[in-house]
């Protein structure tokens, strides 16, 4: 209960005023027209460290327009993230060092009922109580913060990225101590300054045309995927099941918060497959809780529940937070689906799920595994959504790929 009190005033503190921005006065304009930025790339370098965001553009275009301009005209460079609640929230793009304000472009429309959440990893406009406030300050969700989404009648913050790459890092970086400067509080005791903030593919964006205008003329933007660059080979290519169709394998981890953002996507690619694709599931292990979570995925199988209990399992870990480390604890979940604890307490402890955990880490290092999610086609190929360019050209490398294998089947 404690707990629960403690989350929801910070939660308010979020709304209340934490999330709000400096003076409003006008800073150089690039011009820049709606674009379409989906699986579209910001790096992020700090002097801690680097990560990356993939941007949502279809669903907050003037959030997008508005961010790209302050990233193009190098306003993130040299600001610093100014408040961070640990594994809440981290926040930035407003401050330099000091809590030198930075003066700012005039306020942009919220567009918080785009259906997007503020979910673990999500990013999001900052802004004053006003709906309409927003500028250049964002935040970065480290848990699930949905009571800062729009709700009938009532603005949210607008979410317009996710973190695909150092989650992890933030998450750790938000767990410094803090202090009190003034009005501002949760002000990182160690400074986390932002060396620099680009924009991936810049050549290859598509633009597309405001209402009531002419489509504009683009240059050809297809990307020809190479091999070292957009995929990698495996040292040892692995033998494949007898079948004439190619062979697709997909790396997850029931505690990835990308591998559940990426499922339904993943979901509707192997069902526009199916007839030239094999394809299949492998959880990931290379550490103790995914050892866990790889045994209770296979005893799902064993158990001929795991359809029914494959995102309800993903929603608990990642979305909900639930703590799921334990046979007991697993055993109350299960029992939630029908299945009995002592029946699931024999599959998951049994040899035959053990030796099939044993296979999947042994698996993991012959795959070259070092994230999730992964790819593994015709067990030759390595494709992740980091080195193939964002989520979306991922899934033209597999088609380019599984194209590749057929040509030389034929």
């Amino acid at each position: 209960m404690i707990k629960k009190i403690i989350l929801v005033f910070v939660l308010a503190g979020l709304i209340g005023w934490g999330l709000w921005y400096s003076p409003i006065e006008d800073v150089k304009n690039i011009p820049v027209d709606i674009i379409t930025f989906d699986g579209k790339r910001i790096q992020f370098e700090t002097n801690k460290g680097v990560f990356e965001i993939t941007l949502s553009a279809k669903l907050a275009p003037k959030t997008i327009e508005n961010f790209i301009q302050y990233v193009n005209s190098g306003f993130y460079n040299g600001t610093i993230f100014h408040r961070v609640i640990s594994g809440v929230i981290i926040q930035g793009g407003g401050f330099k060092s000091e809590m030198k304000e930075k003066t700012t472009k005039t306020p942009i429309v919220n567009e918080s009922n785009n259906g997007l959440s503020n979910i673990l990893g999500s990013v999001a406009m900052a802004r004053r109580a006003a709906p309409d406030s927003a500028t250049s300050q964002f935040y970065i969700n480290l848990k699930d913060n949905k009571k800062l989404d729009y709700k009938k009648g009532k603005s949210g913050y607008t979410v317009f990225a996710q973190v695909t790459k150092g989650l992890a890092f933030l998450t750790e970086m938000s767990k410094q101590k803090t202090l009190t400067l003034g009005i501002h509080q949760n002000v990182p005791s160690e400074e986390i300054k932002l060396i620099s903030v680009k924009l991936f593919n810049q050549d290859e964006l598509i633009e597309i045309a405001r209402d009531g205008e002419e489509p504009k003329q683009v240059t050809d933007a297809t990307v020809e995927f190479k091999e070292g660059v957009h995929y990698q080979k495996l040292e040892s290519p692995l033998p494949l099941s007898n079948s004439n169709r190619v062979e697709v394998i997909s790396a997850f981890s029931y505690g990835c918060g990308h591998c559940y953002g990426a499922y339904a996507q993943v979901e509707a690619w192997k069902k526009g497959h199916l007839k030239e694709v094999e394809f299949s599931y492998f959880h990931a292990v290379w550490n103790k809780s995914m050892r866990v979570f790889a045994q209770t995925y296979y005893t799902a199988i064993e158990l001929k529940i795991q359809e029914k209990i494959h995102v309800p399992l993903f929603e608990a870990i990642v979305i909900n937070q639930v703590k799921l480390e334990s046979k007991e604890e697993l055993a109350d979940f299960f029992e939630i689906y029908g299945i009995e604890k002592q029946k699931f307490v024999k599959v998951f402890e049994s040899q035959r799920i053990i030796k099939r955990v044993i296979q999947a880490e042994r698996l993991t290092k012959k795959f070259q595994l070092a994230s999730v999610p992964e790819f593994i086609v015709a067990g030759k190929y390595r494709v992740n959504p980091m080195r193939s360019g964002g989520q979306n050209e991922m899934f033209e490398l597999l088609n380019f790929l599984v194209n590749k294998e057929k040509e030389i089947e034929n």
